[in-house]
């Protein structure tokens, strides 16, 4: 074959159209022939070949054809079909409460992580054992967000967790390897591969348009494939399964028709006459003029609007610009009205386009219509701006990646499974306590970026990549957990010397975790609550010593078997700073000099204890001896502390336990009057000891009682 002519194949889903074109030196193109065969079955689904041996044999049909007009056909450009397209939305976060978002590199990582997690949600929906069988032909941004808040942009920004969505598009690689394996089987080589969507956009828009917000749609039989471009390249691929057959299934429903009559009496519709003419299932001719048909078929055609306008504003996020149609479903009556109306764009810029829309081509075929531009743009693109296969290795690994835009090495890496949601090294826990009733928050350490190279040079996941590349990569490493001690927490740590009654101390901050006294240097754990106090007035440093400086009554309690008992008693101190009396709320200073000296502390002894008591402690008898009043009194319990036996000056201390012993009751008798007093009288010769109680005679072990009269004498006995 001539070197300057091409052999494109578009394989359809329900036929197989089949071109030679020719390149003239100006680099124009001419359609020299054209064949067209339908499949005999169902060979094709979606754009993916499902029966090879009958697609190939439809192919060697055309291949066989087209060789009577031109020679021996060895080589052949191709398209995989825009409909077999997977389009998938992916999401990604990260946690930056800690650290904020700075580099635009962060931002190109979580954006293909989002893609990354498009591929796993695919590989999920079709019941595929690996993400790896499809590669990403594309993506674009639909937003960002910070805290579930859509943003332009969170570099920079403070928040807790920045989100980024986008849609992702992916081309099962079973398509390409399940084509090749046809055109082997029809005795054909590969020569170029492009996507259908590719093919068309190459040949109307030029790369000089793309900076412009364009929509082109194929509109087939089954599918109806979507192309935007944006920013000087394609940014998102999608497809609506519903095209030009759903608009024949209504005319076949409402008149009674046969399928391909039915779709006879469809593209009738774009043609001169007024009426026309068909007869159904039934044997019945009628004629319906053009409107009337329409009419009826309005549901049909507004819902094939409403899905390319749905998939077209889930693409874009928005209208495009303008919108191009392409494929024969796009001279469907009406359609490119209710697309302009449901897009809010003016009509002209929605527009039909066709094989002479091709600046490329020379026009020498009859029909210019929007179905042959797909066919002519696979020959002129796959020639022109073929789709590649790039190999590189990564970490060893060979990978082959579908070039339909500029590849990066972060493509790369999701090709080859690398996990890019754990390509960065996350930072490490961060601490929130409670310092003085105030929450702070420690972060912890970064974590460190990924160690990527290409061909031996320190790399980023933006670089482009080339064939052959050796890309080598290692996940940056997590950062360590924040660690901080509760002296290092506070950043006020006080030392200071003062001289205490002459003696010199060292007084600093003391700290308290969780109501625990701690050392300084202890470490916190997330959710501490922790306090600081230094005693920085004299006040503080009295309840460090355990002092008091109020003159006045004081008071403590005690335990007498078992029940409190509050004692009272009156003490007094003097304070001085620097030789200055001063009050409790004074502040001191670094040196300075502080006396403390207590006046007078009058204690409590068990006897003053037990005046308290609601309970007669006594036995008390009052009599006269001698003619003086005298008052004999003996305790009826004992008292102990601690097994220790107490009299009544001992000494008591505060949250002392005493016990009470009940003791033996006896009654008083004459000779207990001698514990009181002394006998002061002494017999003279000839003179008897005479003992009298109440005046009659008594001994020294009669008993006495209150009241009694008792003498006590030496006298003469006649």
């Amino acid at each position: 074959m001539d070197k300057n002519l091409l052999f494109a194949l578009d394989i359809g889903t329900r036929s197989v159209v089949g071109m030679i074109l020719r390149q003239h030196t100006n680099g124009k193109y001419e359609v020299l022939h054209m064949k067209t065969i339908e499949h005999d079955e169902r060979s094709m689904l979606d754009g993916q070949i499902h029966h090879i041996p009958a697609v190939a044999k439809v192919i060697k049909n055309i291949k066989n054809q087209l060789e009577l007009e031109v020679g021996p056909l060895n080589k052949v450009c191709v398209a995989a079909a825009g409909r077999a397209l997977k389009t998938v939305k992916g999401r990604s976060e990260k946690d930056i409460s800690l650290n904020a978002v700075s580099l635009q590199q962060e931002v190109i990582h979580m954006e293909l992580a989002a893609v990354q997690q498009a591929q796993y949600q695919l590989a999920s929906l079709l019941d595929e054992k690996s993400n790896l069988l499809y590669d990403c032909v594309g993506y674009s941004v639909l937003h960002y967000y910070l805290d579930d808040h859509e943003i332009g942009s969170f570099i920079g920004q403070q928040g807790n967790i920045a989100s980024v969505e986008v849609i992702a598009t992916f081309l099962p690689r079973v398509v390409v390897d399940s084509l090749m394996k046809a055109l082997q089987e029809a005795d054909l080589e590969m020569e170029a591969l492009t996507l259908e969507p590719i093919a068309a956009i190459n040949v109307l828009i030029p790369s000089s348009m793309r900076k412009l917000n364009v929509a082109l749609v194929d509109i087939g039989a089954g599918t109806s494939d979507i192309a935007i471009t944006a920013q000087g390249t394609v940014v998102a691929y999608g497809m609506v399964p519903i095209a030009g057959d759903e608009i024949t299934e209504a005319v076949s429903s409402e008149f009674l028709l046969d399928f391909p009559i039915a779709e006879q009496m469809k593209r009738s519709l774009i043609e001169n006459d007024e009426y026309v003419e068909y007869t159904d299932i039934l044997g019945f001719p009628s004629k319906k003029s053009k409107d009337e048909v329409i009419s009826v078929i309005e549901n049909a055609i507004e819902n094939l609007a409403d899905g390319i306008t749905r998939e077209i504003i889930q693409l874009n996020a928005k209208a495009p610009q303008a919108v191009m149609l392409v494929g024969g479903g796009s001279l469907t009556p009406t359609l490119r009205e209710k697309i302009a109306k449901k897009l809010n764009l003016p009509i002209e810029r929605v527009a039909i386009r066709g094989i002479n829309a091709i600046q490329s081509l020379i026009p020498t075929l009859k029909d210019e219509g929007p179905e042959l531009v797909t066919p002519v743009g696979i020959g002129i693109a796959a020639k022109e701006n073929p789709v590649k296969y790039v190999t590189v290795t990564v970490n060893g690994k060979m990978i082959r990646l579908f070039q339909v835009k500029k590849l990066t090495v972060g493509d790369a890496l999701i090709a080859a499974g690398a996990n890019l949601s754990k390509l960065y090294g996350k930072p490490g826990m961060g601490l929130m306590v409670r310092l003085n009733q105030k929450m702070k928050t420690f972060k912890g350490e970064i974590g460190s970026p990924p160690v990527i190279s290409m061909n031996g040079t320190t790399s980023t996941i933006t670089d482009e990549i080339v064939e052959g590349a050796e890309i080598t990569y290692e996940e940056g490493k997590n950062g360590d957990d924040a660690v901080i001690s509760v002296k290092d927490a506070f950043q006020n740590h006080t030392v200071r010397t003062l001289y205490i009654n002459g003696v010199l101390e060292k007084i600093e901050t003391s700290y308290y975790v969780n109501q625990q006294l701690v050392s300084p240097d202890a470490t916190l754990k997330d959710r501490d609550d922790c306090l600081s106090l230094f005693p920085s007035t004299i006040t503080d440093i009295l309840d460090l010593k355990g002092w008091v400086i109020n003159s006045g009554d004081s008071s403590f309690s005690i335990l007498i078997d078992g029940k409190p008992v509050k004692l009272s008693h009156t003490s007094q101190h003097t304070l001085c700073l620097n030789g200055q009396v001063l009050t409790d709320q004074d502040v001191w200073s670094d040196g300075d000099h502080l006396t403390y000296e207590s006046i007078r502390d009058q204690q409590i002894t068990l006897k003053k204890a037990t005046e308290v008591l609601d309970v007669n402690l006594i036995q008390s008898c009052t009599i006269t001896f001698n003619g003086e009043e005298i008052t004999l009194i003996r305790p009826l319990y004992t008292f102990y502390r601690d097994g220790e036996e107490l009299h009544a000056e001992s000494i008591l201390m505060p949250n002392d336990e005493l016990m009470m012993k009940k003791r033996d009751h006896h009654p008083f008798i004459f000779q207990d009057v001698f514990t009181q007093v002394e006998l002061a009288i002494q017999p003279q010769p000839g003179e008897s000891l005479v003992i009298l109680k109440n005046n009659e005679k008594a001994g020294f072990q009669t008993e006495i009682q209150t009241g009694d009269h008792l003498i006590l004498k030496f006298e003469v006995l006649v």
